[in-house]
């Protein structure tokens, strides 16, 4: 696990934004193939969608790995077994 993941500075920009990756493919509802991939903050927790850039529907919804390093603030732990010690 990376430092980056545990300590994080000030943003020095007004505005914050992800970096939102092409992704090959047609969108279903208006069949534009402006695709991108990108964290978001869901009412399901964190996850990662593909997302249509032109109409937003949303084609894939998936729960990030961690190689997406997302969300950002998560435990290190997070991924350890449970332990019934206190």
């Amino acid at each position: 696990m990376a430092v980056d993941r545990l300590l994080f500075p000030r943003p020095e920009t007004p505005r914050v934004s992800v970096e939102r990756v092409p992704v090959d493919g047609t969108c279903p509802e208006c069949g534009a193939t402006s695709l991108a991939r990108y964290p978001v903050a869901n009412h399901l927790g964190p996850r990662m969608v593909v997302k249509c850039q032109r109409c937003l529907y949303p084609v894939a919804v998936t729960r990030p790995e961690p190689d997406d390093h997302w969300p950002a603030w998560r435990s290190p732990a997070r991924d350890w077994p449970a332990s019934r010690v206190g």
